[in-house]
């Protein structure tokens, strides 16, 4: 049994000593979904199952309220720790909306919205070298590319993250997303540069 299955029965079932009467499985049923989505969400980030689970619960992640949001949020940074051994140095706050908003902008970035990142930054170099080693590509262009990574301005949390984060991780970072979506870099490089 997964884990949203077992939040979702655990949370949904009144407690014995309840009378029926008094439980309110109205309320209980949403809320149990509601935690069930959280947990999933934040157990398959950094896997290849996150955006299409991301994206089906888009407009629901959006409409939580505040302190749900901040919460997934919350727990999200811990996995980027995790993930990506990486700390917000100052701690992140969610006071309201907007700051969540640019956080899943971020998320989004880290998992699967990198395209156009990883585009504009090769654009204009050695895109034969990148088609044949990635690595080898890296390296003789690591200096060009780290000028560009520090002048990228689209999302104060994405900058910080890209400026701020280890050499060593940084470099996997973009290496790992490279490999995946190589051919996709490429034509969207060589779209920008025509």
């Amino acid at each position: 049994m997964s884990d949203y299955e077992k939040i979702l029965i655990g949370e949904s079932i009144p407690l014995e000593e309840v009378d029926d009467e008094e439980s309110n499985l109205d309320e209980m049923i949403p809320a149990a979904e509601l935690n069930a989505d959280l947990t999933t969400i934040i157990n398959y980030f950094g896997t290849e199952e996150f955006k299409g689970l991301y994206l089906n619960l888009y407009n629901e992640i959006r409409s939580f309220e505040l302190e749900k949001q901040r919460e997934l949020c919350e727990k999200l940074i811990i996995k980027i720790s995790e993930n990506y051994n990486f700390e917000f140095f100052p701690q992140l706050t969610f006071d309201n909306k907007n700051d969540t908003v640019e956080f899943f902008k971020f998320i989004e970035f880290l998992e699967y919205d990198y395209i156009d990142f990883l585009s504009e930054i090769v654009s204009g170099l050695d895109l034969e070298l990148l088609k044949k080693d990635i690595n080898e590509f890296l390296i003789l262009n690591w200096n060009q590319l780290s000028l560009r990574i520090n002048s990228y301005q689209k999302n104060e949390i994405i900058s910080k993250f890209l400026r701020t984060n280890i050499k060593s991780e940084l470099y996997e970072f973009i290496r790992s997303r490279l490999e995946k979506d190589k051919m996709l870099v490429i034509l969207n490089s060589l779209e920008r540069e025509m």
